[in-house]
């Protein structure tokens, strides 16, 4: 039965011949009307090979099922996979539906072309040219632009949950922002509790040493107080916007080496070492100001919390268009938990650490005066909190490793040639 059918269907055979050998005129036909087509703007740059895609699997397809063989390749999945090629070259679906509509409109003048006088196909023959043509239009579309259709849904659903990340992100940057706020005004309300009480205390009668002692505490508070207020005013000033870049150029490394320099008795007082190491003359287009700022606040975090051991400034240029300052200390860390903690969370490097920890053995230092009255917790996170801000006015990357009581890592990539604010 099958026999039968085949030898009624040869004419549909020689027609399926004579669009093999038609098929390098059948494509270039195809191009010249899809360049032709004011509503096609994707196809420009590409190749020959690029633009044909999976066309010619289909047309081979085509040419098993009109002499009644069994194709090799299912023609859905082939349209699929032309689908999922125009999809990743940024078309628009209506761009992928008028193509094959140019497609299967040259199929239809190359069967008129074979037969301008309808002697060649009789109407059985035309028939099943017409309705293979038909079917296989059909599962093109069903393929390549059912296909098309589920990227482009599973895009939106990426796209939402992208956006979703983003806000979630939001709301996370908004509470540590009020965590640290809260923690500040808490430690400013702790440090005048404490001067307040010592400057009481001073007043009764009392010892020399005791007198001392407590001046001490009301000085050390005061510092305390008055790095804080001006820690607030940096904030307030970011948040507020007010700040803006005064491009110049300067070499960072001699201003680096000069702010060092300038912090090095503090260092020396507390008995810790400080290093500085990196090329004299780093030549930056950058503001200068900012710089400063960035690395007053790690030096300061630095210093602050680091009791044995020592901190490392190094600087050095990583490409033409980036260089990197780091500050390494022998500090405590983040305890777990802290708003700094969660906030250096999200600046952790994407790679594995570089930074060597020395290790250090920890002991309790004996209880004094002060120690019985005075327990001021001094905000953790908003020196870093600025840090963060000034980079991001820089558009420059900041990433941080830290580790309780091993001490902590902080990394700045900053433009060699900055930019001015937009």
């Amino acid at each position: 039965m099958a026999k039968n059918k085949s030898e009624k269907l040869t004419q549909a055979g020689e027609l399926a011949a004579f669009l093999r050998t038609r098929r390098e005129v059948l494509l270039n036909k195809w191009r010249e009307r899809c360049d032709a087509d004011p509503m096609l703007s994707s196809k420009s740059s590409f190749s020959r090979e690029e633009f044909n895609d999976q066309v010619p699997v289909l047309l081979d397809i085509l040419d098993h099922r009109l002499k009644l063989t069994k194709p090799s390749n299912d023609p859905v999945e082939v349209s699929s996979q032309h689908g999922l090629h125009r999809w990743q070259s940024g078309y628009a679906l209506q761009e992928l539906m008028i193509e094959l509509e140019h497609l299967f409109a040259v199929l239809i003048h190359e069967v008129a072309l074979y037969d301008p006088g309808y002697t060649k196909l009789n109407t059985e023959n035309a028939s099943h040219v017409y309705r293979e043509l038909n079917r296989l239009y059909s599962d093109a579309n069903r393929g390549s632009i059912l296909y098309y259709n589920e990227l482009r849904q599973t895009a939106a659903a990426e796209q939402a949950a992208n956006l979703q990340t983003a806000l979630d992100q939001l709301h996370q940057v908004s509470k540590e922002r009020n965590e640290h706020l809260r923690h500040s005004s808490h430690d400013l309300r702790s440090s005048f509790s404490v001067m307040l009480m010592a400057s009481q205390l001073s007043q009764t009668p009392s010892t020399e040493e005791e007198r001392s002692e407590l001046m001490t505490i009301i000085n050390r508070n005061l510092t305390s107080v008055r790095d804080m207020l001006l820690q607030l005013s940096d904030y307030a000033r970011i948040e507020a916007g007010q700040e803006t870049l005064n491009i110049k150029r300067f070499n960072v490394g001699a201003l680096i080496k000069e702010m060092v320099e300038n912090v090095r008795p503090a260092a020396e007082l507390r008995k810790l070492t400080l290093d500085a190491e990196g090329p004299e003359k780093l030549e930056v287009t950058s503001d200068k100001v900012q710089i400063q700022r960035i690395l007053q606040n790690l030096l300061y975090n630095a210093l602050k919390y680091t009791e044995k051991g020592g901190i490392n400034v190094s600087w050095a240029n990583e490409n033409d268009s980036r260089w990197v300052l780091s500050i390494q200390d022998t500090g405590p860390g983040f305890e777990e938990n802290t708003p700094a903690a969660l906030f250096v969370g999200q600046l952790k490097p994407a790679s594995h650490t570089t930074a060597i920890h020395k290790q250090l053995p920890i002991e309790k230092p004996a209880p004094t005066f002060a120690d019985k009255n005075e327990h001021v917790k001094e905000s953790e996170g908003l020196g870093l909190f600025i840090v963060k801000k000034i980079c991001e006015l820089m558009k420059a990357n900041m990433d941080i490793e830290s580790r309780p009581e091993t001490g902590t890592l902080v990394r700045i990539r900053f433009q060699s040639k900055q930019e001015p604010n937009a």
